[in-house]
Order: structure tokens, then sequence, then C-alpha cells
């Protein structure tokens, strides 16, 4: 909640018919109730059409996990058709039972007894609108004065262009564990001395996922490289954990591989196996 009759995003007057409350964090990320009143409509449905490719790159973290829609539903799953005749379809049962029909082996494989590793083949999704979103929540947990100050940023929400000012780049974060039941997004401003390095770091909890997304500097260098490592704050015991890099420089539709490993129950994998493709297998995850 802000004292504020503008728009903190684009400065237009809020009014009543082009003001209505609005969620902070996206629904897509699981239910909550982080509503706003300090963003106009336009800019509500500016990002609103970035949303699709964040609903593209979230799926199928929401299934693995099981995290409902707004109907009380876990989304389904259809890979990209690739060369294969049929999509892989992956869904959860009203059971919690993970569910799957495979085109390829290759997007189910059996490490050991009870562990496999399951693909997700997505379809396209603007990496870039992808980023926007998050800074676009970075920008709204500012407080009023750092948001005064940071201003700067607001200006590559409207943007088309991967500028050098940005870090387009993302950890992933997954653990074989549900340990954020409800999304929980931080804002973290860093304790660096060096104005060419980046300030700010946005962090998302949910599900079985952490995402650490930097945000970009006021003013870069064109040969500085920072390497930002992943801040592990995963507490408590768990099997696995992975930790991928994912890019997000690209303002154009991209398809790539989203892999999870999966702890599995020894009859389930051995039904599985039986009928790798053309058929729906049941297969219970940790």
């Amino acid at each position: 909640m802000r004292n504020t009759d503008e728009c903190i995003f684009c400065g237009s007057q809020l009014k009543a018919n082009n003001k209505t409350q609005s969620h902070l964090i996206p629904e897509l990320f699981g239910k909550n109730a982080t509503l706003n009143d300090f963003e106009c409509d336009d800019c509500n449905k500016m990002s609103g059409r970035w949303e699709s490719s964040v609903g593209t790159f979230l799926t199928p973290i929401r299934i693995v996990s099981k995290i409902k829609n707004k109907k009380s539903k876990i989304p389904k799953f259809k890979s990209r058709l690739d060369d294969y005749d049929y999509p892989t379809e992956i869904f959860m049962d009203e059971l919690g039972v993970l569910k799957g029909k495979l085109a390829t082996a290759e997007d189910f494989k059996i490490l050991d007894d009870e562990i496999a590793k399951l693909t997700f083949r997505l379809g396209g999704a603007n990496p870039f609108h992808i980023y926007k979103v998050f800074l676009k929540i970075a920008l709204s947990l500012m407080p009023d004065k750092k948001l005064k100050k940071e201003q700067w940023m607001k200006h590559l929400l409207f943007s088309d262009n991967v500028t050098k000012q940005i870090f387009p780049c993302m950890y992933q974060i997954y653990t074989d564990q549900m340990i954020f039941p409800e999304p929980y997004f931080e804002l973290k401003q860093l304790a660096v001395q060096h104005k060419y390095h980046p300030q700010y770091l946005l962090i998302a909890y949910f599900g079985k996922t952490m995402l650490e997304i930097v945000l970009p500097i006021k003013k870069p260098k064109n040969k500085i490289v920072v390497n930002m490592p992943p801040i592990l704050e995963i507490q408590g015991v768990r099997k696995t954990y992975e930790v991928e890099k994912i890019d997000l420089s690209n303002n154009e539709n991209k398809r790539w591989n989203m892999t999870f490993t999966l702890q599995m129950d020894k009859r389930n994998v051995a039904s599985f196996q039986m009928g790798l493709t053309g058929n729906f297998n049941d297969y219970s995850i940790g």
C-alpha cells in the first residue's frame, strides 16, 4: 500500500476509471493476496501480456510442486512436437499422482531404482518478458525513497531493447521437497561498493523452487563481468537439489528444456518402463 495518486510505473494519474486492485505477485506463482493500489490499468494490462511467457516457463514447476491455479487445479503440460508424431503430455491427477504419455523415451530417464529425470520440452516463450515481470515485482517492493532513487529502472519496462544495463540472468534452484506452499518474494540490496556491480537481487520462493534475478545497474561498463553465485537459503534435509543459470537476454520467443530429478516409487518405475510411448503411465514423486 502506498500513499500516491500516480501510477508508480508510468506516472499517470490514478482515478476511479483507470485504477483497479491487481496482484503484485501474479497468481501463476500460486494463490496469494498481494493486492496493490498503486498501478494504473494500462500498466497492469501491459504486464498481463508478458505473463503468457511466464506461464509457459512456470508450468513444469507448478506441476512438480503441485501448485494450483485460480480454479484449484494443477495445470497440464503438452510439449512441443519437435520431430515426433505427438507431444509428450504430463499432468497430475486428483490423487496427486503424476501421469504421462511420452513421445520419446528421452523425456523420461531412469537413473537408478528410485531416481528418474523428467524433461519438459517447452514451447515458445519470450525470455525478456519473463525478466520484465520480475523487474516489475522488484520495483513494487522498493520503499518510496529507494524507488525515487532508482526510477531509471522503470524505463526498462517500456523498452524492447535488452541493453547493457540489464543483467538478464536468473538462477533456478530446485529441491526435491515442497518447502514453499505459498509464494513469497524478497528484494535484497547487496552490500557492494563498486558502482559497476548490481545493487539488487530479487528472490522468488514457491513450491519446490527458488528463483534469483539480478536487477539492472545504472552505469555498466562493456568489459566488466559479474558472476552472481546463487544464495542458497533453503534450509532442512533434502536428498537432491539442482542449480541452473537461465539466460533471459533474448527478446524473441525461445524454446528450451526444463529437467527435474524425481524420487520414484519402485513399482511405478517398473510399470512406466513397460510402456515407454503411446500410453499413459503413473509414477509418483517425493
